[in-house]
Order: structure tokens, then sequence, then C-alpha cells
């Protein structure tokens, strides 16, 4: 009798324990996606910006590969294109101003001018995966966390892959990797700011090699506009090809529901 109400009680206490934690994990994950900005969970639909962008300045940083057009072509018909970007909490999309056809028309079939547009297009869509909260797992994510020497580890599952996330003891994710994996992995900076975490630097390998020389790394700055905080200042380099594209969004504006 004495075994059976010893066995009883830790069966009992080895549920409580196992609730205690599962319930412990959910709050944690609930409380680190609170730390981060996410404008578009709050009233923000859309933003739109001029895209300021040097193509002689972007040439002294990237290897030239002879398909965008000569300098003269560069000059006259590519830089004085005003392109804007339109940001929405789904999609990103730049726009020339121009048709289908007065594109193609351009040196090479509008060659620079499609690179630009792709370059703007996928740093945006990373920092836009940072504003939607979209980095951490969606709450109700059945996770695990734990302590780390950085501050904690959280782990959990997409479809058949173990993930493992390292964040720093606010809370600041610093890594995503499949667990046991070195190399297929991304790693990612944050700054505090009033309304949250702002994501200001994004690393991950191409390929899913992140030894230096094949990652594409991508770091921004703010600026505010209507109360929220929206990329200023954003800079794409890739290691593997050389290649550094700097961009400046201005003339932003806003539209927020009421």
């Amino acid at each position: 009798m004495r075994l059976f109400c010893s066995t009883l009680v830790f069966s009992l206490c080895a549920a409580f324990c196992h609730a205690q934690t599962a319930t412990d994990d959910a709050t944690f994950l609930k409380q680190a996606r609170a730390k981060y900005d996410a404008p578009f969970e709050r009233n923000l639909q859309s933003f739109n910006c001029a895209v300021e962008f040097n193509w002689k300045q972007h040439f002294t940083e990237a290897v030239r590969l002879g398909d965008e057009g000569t300098d003269e072509e560069i000059a006259k018909l590519i830089q004085p294109i005003r392109n804007r970007v339109t940001v929405t909490r789904q999609n990103v999309a730049v726009s020339a101003g121009m048709t289908e056809g007065e594109v193609n028309k351009l040196p090479h079939g509008g060659m620079a001018e499609g690179l630009l547009e792709h370059a703007v297009q996928f740093s945006l869509n990373n920092w836009l995966a940072a504003s939607n909260n979209a980095m951490l797992p969606p709450e109700g994510t059945p996770a695990h966390v734990e302590p780390s020497t950085s501050g904690y580890k959280l782990e959990f599952k997409i479809q058949t892959f173990d993930v493992e996330m390292l964040l720093t003891r606010d809370m600041s994710l610093q890594s995503e990797a499949a667990k046991g994996s070195a190399s297929d992995r991304r790693e990612t900076d944050f700054r505090p700011s009033p309304q949250g975490f702002l994501l200001t630097s994004f690393r991950q390998g191409e390929d899913g090699d992140f030894r230096p020389g094949k990652r594409i790394i991508l770091t921004y700055t703010y600026q505010s506009v209507g109360g929220f905080q929206l990329p200023e200042q954003v800079v794409i380099n890739r290691e593997s090809h050389h290649e550094v594209w700097h961009y400046k969004l201005t003339d932003c504006n806003v539209q927020a529901a009421k």
C-alpha cells in the first residue's frame, strides 16, 4: 500500500510538472512575441516610398557583368527612372512607373532595372517577415524553452524538421537553425525601440552554406513615418558575388486603419 501511494504521488507530480512546463513554454513564447515591433499587427495597412539608388556608386562595389548597359546607357536611360515601392502585410511591389513594353525597350531588356527591383523586393520581404512577427513560431506552437549561455534556447518542429532558436536574455532572436546543423542557419540582430525590437541585420547562407564568403547579409536603419518605424537605409551584401547594393527609402507615405 505504501509503495502504491508513493507511485501515485510520483505519477501525479510528473503529470503536474509536465503541465506546468508546457504552460511555462507557452507563456514564454507569448511574452517573446510581444517584445517585437509588429506595425501590421497594430493599425498599419501599407506604406509606399521612393527608392533612391546610385548606379555609378553601385558599380564601385559590384562586379560588372556587362549586361546592365554601358555607362552612357545607365546614366541616360536607367538612372533617371523613379522607382517606388509599396509594402503591405502580404506583399512588396516595386514599380518603375513604366509599362512592360517600355521596360523591355531599355538596354538589355531592362536587365539593370530588373536586378534593382529584385534586390529591393528580396530585402524588404525579409524585413516584412520580422515586422509581421513571422520569424518566431506562431503563438500556440508546441515548443520547449530552456536556459542557454546567451539567454534562452527555443526548440520546436516545422513539419519534419527540428528547429532550434537562440535568444538573448531580453528575448531578442540571435539565430535559427535546423537542429544539429552548423551550416543551414540564419542569424539576426535586433535593436530596441519604443514599440519593440527592430530588425537591424539578417544573415543567411546561399544554398544552405553559412561559411564566410557564402552568406547574404542584409542591414537596415530606420526612419519614423506617421508613428511607424520604417526602413530607411538598406544594404545587401552578397558575398559570393562580391556584390553590394545600397538603397534609401524616401518620400514615404503610410496608410493606417482608423
